[in-house]
């Protein structure tokens, strides 16, 4: 019988050991992740130059809601259809032509990555300057692009006038 209760304690010991070593782990992780994102904002407020805050957390939103249905999840397009946005030598080529594609799309064929592309119809949303600007510094900094930020002054000064 005692040998049964001392397996019983030590089990119970053990559990409450593992259970606090797992809470302290997420206290940690959740710090880390806080700092990890503080980090962030404050490098890309060094790297804007009209001092606007870069969201890339509203860009994305951004892309889902619009974008991602085309160029998908990952930025990867689909041939010869939709232009890759992850990689891609004529998107990362000119921050305002990527702007004006953002806000207008493209009539014109372009050639992306040596693929050609016929200038398929856009779905165009209407968005405000700093909603431009957040999906494109999105674009531009995901999937492995690291093209530089864009301002909603960029936006403005790109925008078409109607």
């Amino acid at each position: 019988m005692k040998k049964f209760r001392f397996l019983s304690l030590a089990t119970a010991v053990i559990f409450f050991l593992v259970l606090i070593i797992a809470c302290g782990n997420n206290e940690k992780t959740e710090e880390t992740d806080e700092q990890n994102t503080d980090q962030t904002e404050e490098t890309v407020e060094n790297n804007t130059t009209d001092k606007t805050t870069l969201d890339l957390l509203a860009g994305e939103q951004i892309y889902k809601d619009n974008c991602m249905v085309c160029h998908l999840e990952n930025g990867e397009g689909v041939a010869g259809t939709f232009p890759p946005l992850a990689k891609s030598d004529y998107l990362l080529g000119d921050k305002n032509r990527a702007i004006l594609q953002t806000l207008v799309g493209s009539k014109e064929p372009i050639m992306v990555n040596g693929l050609e592309y016929t200038g398929g119809v856009m779905t165009i949303v209407e968005l405000e300057d700093q909603q431009t600007a957040d999906v494109v510094n999105y674009i531009l900094n995901s999937w492995g692009n690291k093209g530089g930020t864009v301002t909603a002054t960029d936006v403005k000064a790109v925008r078409p006038i109607e």
